[in-house]
């Protein structure tokens, strides 16, 4: 029988003991599959790279599986050029932006330029979590972020005294995010603000605090926060 005759069923069968890779090569080949391929990419809606090994997908179908994105990891690399991230990243956010299924994003290694930031803005209204903690990223560019996170309860943030800056830890930006919860700070050495005070300022938001000199963590506000972060968090990323 012509695999062109087949039903929706038997083709969903066939495709479903297909690799991404697999996938994205017909979606390049045969046109006539798209349907039956993109029923597929909800079985990748958690997904994760590195740019190091970065799959060789078109921007078509890399629009088309962002849209049926629950979480994206993407283990970037400082030395990674922004239009090769952005060639990847785009599309996946163009997509992912049009759904609103993604919750959660997770950049690593990563230094944040005004069109990276611009292209994570588009699905930040979507997001539950953010997790930057491993990125070079600076004060302003959290605040940019943060103007429509209204459903993020999450934020995890590399912090360095004299570059990240601290411009975004103001009461009135944090009190006006309805979700906010927690906030994930990793430091180098001592913080220039005082937790303690925001805390008494934020009476909603938790701050966990790890230092990666000393390898301890404090947490500041209610800990029930930072449980539920972590019991979520590992569900959207647990092979991270």
């Amino acid at each position: 029988m012509d695999l062109l005759q087949l039903n929706d069923d038997c083709l969903d069968t066939i495709f479903g003991y297909l690799s991404l890779e697999e996938l994205a090569q017909l979606y390049n080949e045969i046109p006539c599959f798209y349907g039956a391929i993109e029923r597929q990419l909800r079985r990748f809606r958690d997904l994760r790279f590195s740019m190091r090994q970065a799959p060789a997908f078109r921007e078509g179908f890399l629009i088309k599986l962002g849209g049926q994105l629950h979480s994206l990891h993407i283990i970037v690399g400082y030395s990674t050029k922004d239009e090769d991230v952005l060639r990847y990243l785009k599309p996946l956010c163009q997509g992912a932006s049009e759904s609103r299924r993604i919750r959660a994003l997770k950049l690593d290694h990563a230094k944040l330029s005004a069109e990276i930031v611009g292209t994570v803005a588009q699905v930040v209204p979507s997001l539950l979590f953010l997790d930057m903690r491993h990125c070079d990223v600076r004060d302003y560019q959290i605040a940019q972020l943060l103007e429509s996170a209204d459903k993020l309860k999450a934020l995890a943030v590399l912090h360095i005294d004299n570059q990240t800056g601290d411009s975004y830890l103001q009461p009135q930006v944090l009190n006006r995010l309805p979700s906010l919860k927690l906030i994930h700070f990793i430091t180098l050495r001592s913080m220039a603000f005082f937790p303690e005070n925001l805390t008494l300022q934020c009476p909603s938001l938790s701050f966990l605090i790890s230092d990666l000199i000393k390898g301890d963590f404090k947490i500041y506000g209610p800990p029930d926060y930072v449980q539920n972060y972590y019991r979520r968090y590992n569900g959207f990323f647990q092979t991270a």
